[in-house]
C-alpha cells in the first residue's frame, strides 16, 4: 500500500485545487460564518479557565460533558493561538482539512467505482456547494465530512489486506472522529455483516470489528476516564444522546425539530423536563432518563414514530423545505443542489448492479444506512445531511456516467 505521502504526491493537484476553491469561498462568504451558540460558549469558558462548561438549554444548570469535546476545544485553541485573527486561523485549518477530505473521497471512489471515475468525483467534491459553503463556517460538520471518507478508506484497505496494524489504524480514525461525532462509532457494528458479504467467516468478521472498536475505545479513553472520574458513570464521549432522542420524540414535537433546544419556548421545556431533577440529578443519569422517556414515547406511538422516522430519513437525503423560511440562502441552495444530485444517485445505485462490490462499496452502503437510521430519531438540521455528501457524490458520478452512456447510443442512432 502506498504511503500517505505517496497518496498526496499523486493527488497534490486535486489537493491544491480544493484548497484554492475553499480559500476563495471563504473570502467571498465573509460575514456568513460564526460558531454555533453551544460551541462558542464552551470555547469561551475553556479560554477563561472555567473548563468544559455549558449551561443546559434554557436554564443555568451547568453541564460538563453535554457536547462532544473536539470542536469547542478546537475553537478554544484557535482563540489562544490566533488572537484577534482567530476566525481566519480556524478557517485556514478547515480549508486544509477540506482539501484532504477531497483527496480521501477520490481515493475511496477509486476503490468503490473505478479509478478513472475517481478523479471527477474528487473534483466535484472540491466544488460541491453544500459541503464547500459549510467548510468556510465554524462548525464541526467540516471535520466529519472529511474524516468519514478517511475512515471508510482505511477500513476498506484493512479488509482487503488484513493486518493488525491496519485494522488498528482504521479503528483509531473512528476514535478520532468520535470526539466530534460519537455516534459514528456505532457504524462499526455493521462491519461483521460487511465482511460476511465479502465471504469471511463470522469469527473472523467479528474479530475484525472488535479490533477496530478496541482501537477506537483506546483513542477516546482519556475523555472516557475524565467522564468516569467526574460523574462516577461510564459515558464514552457526550451526555446529550437522551436529550436529542427525547427532544425529538415527544407530544410537543413540531415538524422535525428538537423542542428542547434553546430556540424553542421555555414553556414546552418545562412540561418535558422536571426542573428539580435537572438541578439535582447526576448529568449522566439525567440524560439516560431522557433517553428512556424518548424511547418510551416512540414505543407507545408506533405509527407516529414510523411516520416521523420516514420523514426524517427523506429529509436527510434531500433537504427540509422549511429551511427556506429561516435561512433562505441555505434552504434554497440545499433544495436546488440535492434535487440535482439525487437523480444521479438513483442512476448510480441502479448502475452499481454491474460492478464488482468490493469492501469500499459495501462500506459506503453500510455508512449510508447507519447515518440514515441514526438521524431518524434526531431533530433534523441542515448540517446533518452533509455527512452523507461524499458517498452520494461518488455514487452520483457513477450515475452520471451511466446516463451519458445510455444517451449516446440513442443519439447516434437518431
Amino acid at each position: 500500500m502506498p504511503s500517505m505521502l505517496g497518496w498526496f504526491k499523486r493527488d497534490y493537484r486535486l489537493f491544491l485545487f480544493a484548497l484554492l476553491v475553499q480559500r476563495i469561498a471563504t473570502i467571498a462568504l465573509h460575514g456568513l460564518h460564526g460558531p454555533g451558540h453551544e460551541w462558542a460558549v464552551i470555547a469561551n469558558n475553556l479560554v477563561a479557565g472555567k473548563g468544559f462548561l455549558f449551561p443546559f438549554y434554557g436554564t443555568d444548570v451547568p453541564r460538563y460533558a453535554f457536547f462532544p469535546p473536539f470542536y469547542p476545544c478546537y475553537l478554544a485553541l484557535c482563540k489562544l493561538l490566533g488572537g484577534v485573527h482567530w476566525v481566519g486561523f480556524a478557517q485556514t485549518i478547515q480549508g486544509v482539512l477540506f482539501a484532504i477530505g477531497t483527496v480521501w473521497t477520490r481515493r475511496l471512489a477509486a476503490r468503490a467505482i473505478h479509478a478513472d471515475l475517481s478523479w471527477p468525483a474528487g473534483y466535484v467534491m472540491a466544488i460541491w456547494p453544500p459541503v464547500l459553503v459549510f467548510s468556510t463556517r465554524l462548525t464541526p460538520a467540516c471535520f466529519n465530512v472529511a474524516l468519514i471518507p478517511g475512515a471508510l478508506l482505511l477500513t476498506s484497505i484493512a479488509i482487503q489486506a488484513p493486518r493488525f496494524w491496519r485494522i488498528a489504524r482504521a479503528g483509531a480514525v473512528y476514535g478520532i472522529l468520535a470526539y466530534s461525532l460519537p455516534s459514528f462509532q456505532g457504524s462499526i457494528l455493521f462491519l461483521p455483516f460487511v465482511l460476511r458479504r465479502l465471504g469471511y467467516g463470522w469469527r473472523r468478521a467479528i474479530l475484525f470489528a472488535a479490533c477496530a472498536l478496541v482501537a477506537a475505545q483506546v483513542i477516546i479513553s482519556p475523555w472516557t476516564i475524565r467522564n468516569a472520574v467526574m460523574f462516577g458513570r461510564y459515558v464514552p464521549v457526550a451526555t446529550n444522546f437522551g436529550f436529542n432522542v427525547y427532544g425529538s420524540n415527544n407530544e410537543f414535537v413540531q415538524g422535525n425539530y428538537n423542542v428542547l433546544t434553546s430556540n424553542t419556548t421555555t414553556a414546552v421545556q418545562a412540561k418535558l423536563i422536571d426542573s428539580h431533577e435537572l438541578a439535582t440529578m447526576n448529568e449522566v443519569d439525567f440524560d439516560r432518563k431522557l433517553l428512556r422517556q424518548g424511547v418510551g414515547y416512540m414505543v407507545r406511538h408506533p405509527l407516529q414514530t414510523a411516520r416521523r422516522d420516514l420523514t426524517r430519513a427523506f429529509l436527510l437525503w434531500w433537504t427540509d423545505p422549511a429551511m427556506v423560511r429561516y435561512n433562505r440562502l441555505d434552504g434554497l441552495g440545499s433544495l436546488i443542489f440535492m434535487s440535482l444530485l439525487l437523480p444521479f444517485v438513483a442512476a448510480g445505485i441502479w448502475a452499481s448492479r454491474k460492478l464488482p462490490h468490493g469492501p469500499a462499496w459495501h462500506m459506503i452502503y453500510a455508512t449510508l444506512l447507519w447515518e440514515t437510521v441514526l438521524y431518524m430519531n434526531f431533530g433534523y438540521r441542515g448540517r446533518y445531511g452533509l455527512e452523507l455528501q461524499p458517498m452520494l457524490v461518488i455514487i452520483g458520478v457513477l450515475g452520471a456516467q451511466s446516463a451519458v452512456h445510455a444517451f449516446r447510443p440513442a443519439r447516434s442512432g437518431a
